[in-house]
């Protein structure tokens, strides 16, 4: 299996299993679901690479905020470089969270 599969697949299957979701078979290519790890509240949009920089673009937040919201889910944007994981939020479902957290 080529490298840069074995390490989206694992990407995703750990955050999977982070977040209590389960990956999405066929993801890329399903006309159904499209981001690559859910649960019951998130739909989740995965990239890795080896290199120590990613463009991510409008375009690419766009589509899995829309692949989300047909999937009556938040969205998120896990972009896995050199081993760490970032994850990129609307700033509408930062400020949600946030409040959220400040009402516990």
């Amino acid at each position: 299996m080529d490298r840069r599969i074995k390490a989206s697949r694992t990407q995703e299957k750990k955050l999977a299993k982070d977040i209590g979701g389960s990956t999405v078979a066929g993801s890329g290519n399903g006309w159904a679901v499209k981001n690559d790890v859910r649960n019951k509240q998130w739909s989740i949009e995965c990239k890795t690479t080896a290199a120590a920089r990613f463009s991510l673009t409008h375009r690419d937040l766009i589509n899995a905020e829309k692949n989300a919201l047909l999937d009556l889910r938040d969205m998120a944007f896990a972009v896995e470089m050199q081993g760490r994981t970032w994850v990129v939020l609307s700033r509408e479902t930062f400020l949600r969270l946030i409040e959220c957290e400040e009402d516990t």
